[in-house]
């Protein structure tokens, strides 16, 4: 009875997030380039995300979840929220934005190049195993930008069609709307501590106000590992900068 009650809690809690959201330019502009174009899908997305049990502390798979992440699968996609950032000492590249100065200028290196902050940094270790899996990796701030980054590109040019996301469990239902609705099979990871638990933090985050760096657990980040084959190290990392998300160069898209 418990779970119940918290599932139909939860999914209370999508339906108001979906509404809030209409007033905001993320909720029109995702109408306007997602749903207008696709309204039968986008309901089913609506209907299939209501079920989702957040409650539940493992991952949950979207659309039937992914086959693999492996080398030769494109494309597929990695994103993980920008609260994973380190605060003290500071990421050298900013916190609000989708950069990374260890994956775009020092392709995964290891050792003394690799500036003090980055060195336990859960957004370079996940990119690098998603970049060496074949896989693009992006930095998540705003949901406008995912619209951008993600939704529509797959949306309109199928330019990804599996992703692995590891994000806060609050956003786990309107996240996996965008999803379903734009045709990307996907597994999301929740983060751990530090992660936002109603829409004010939501939204402040949403806007780059978030003072607290959000950490992944070890069963989460085995599970990552494991997705993404647990690719070693082979020879150097060559990354490619497309818009706000890096791709390895042998898959990159074109310009």
């Amino acid at each position: 009875m418990r779970s119940g009650v918290e599932s139909s809690r939860l999914s209370r809690v999508m339906w108001m997030f979906c509404l809030r959201s209409l007033v905001r330019e993320y909720g029109w502009l995702f109408i306007r380039q997602v749903a207008a174009r696709h309204p039968w899908r986008t309901l089913k997305a609506l209907r299939a995300a209501g079920r989702i049990d957040a409650a539940e502390r493992g991952v949950v798979e979207v659309g039937g979840g992914p086959s693999d992440f492996r080398a030769g699968e494109p494309p597929s996609i990695v994103g993980a929220g920008f609260c994973l950032k380190p605060v003290d000492p500071p990421c050298p590249s900013g916190r609000f934005n989708h950069d990374c100065v260890c994956l775009e200028r020092l392709a995964g290196a290891d050792g003394a190049a690799v500036p003090v902050p980055c060195r336990s940094c859960a957004i370079r270790g996940i990119g690098t195993q998603s970049l060496r899996a074949g896989s693009a990796f992006y930095v998540m701030t705003s949901a406008r930008d995912i619209l951008d980054d993600v939704y529509v590109p797959a949306l309109e040019s199928r330019r990804f069609t599996t992703g692995l996301f590891v994000l806060c469990r609050y956003s786990f239902k309107p996240f996996a709307v965008g999803l379903m609705a734009s045709g990307i099979r996907a597994r999301l990871v929740p983060l751990g501590q530090g992660d936002c638990r109603n829409y004010r933090t939501w939204l402040l985050a949403d806007r780059g106000i978030k003072g607290e760096q959000t950490t992944v657990d070890a069963t989460a980040s085995a599970d990552v590992a494991a997705r993404l084959g647990g690719a070693p190290p082979v020879g150097p990392l060559r990354v490619v900068r497309r818009g706000n998300v890096l791709f390895p160069a042998a898959g990159a898209p074109a310009a």
